[in-house]
């Protein structure tokens, strides 16, 4: 999947409140597996003093989870300002955008390492 400039599934970030929820540009009418191309204009650092929280954005009027391919919310220290991220939205039991090329879980690599690592 890429993300055109002018294509209808681009969602550039408007604003991101100390809670770590997005709002972005065509936030309605976004249906059941449609492309998500998120762009994150807003650098959390600036907005978020304290420690990373879970994103979450709004869509169709209702703050969803962002999730990476593996379903663990990404956190406010995963995503980089200005680079485009791949996902879909997806009306399920919870609904949630699940974005494809999120860098990975720090938590989940560190727990990884550890693991593998010990005889």
């Amino acid at each position: 999947m890429s993300c055109n400039c002018n294509c209808p599934y681009k969602h550039t970030t408007t604003a991101l409140s100390t809670a770590g929820l997005l709002t972005v540009t065509n936030a309605d009418n976004v249906g059941n597996f449609d492309k998500f191309c998120l762009i994150l204009t807003i650098n959390p650092n600036a907005v978020i003093t304290g420690p990373a929280v879970d994103y979450t954005v709004t869509v169709n009027g209702t703050a969803v989870p962002i999730l990476d391919r593996w379903g663990y919310p990404i956190t406010t220290d995963r995503l980089c300002t200005r680079k485009g991220y791949i996902g879909r939205y997806i009306e399920s039991a919870t609904p949630h955008v699940t974005l494809v090329n999120a860098c990975g879980n720090p938590t989940v690599t560190a727990a990884a390492t550890s693991t593998s690592s010990g005889s």
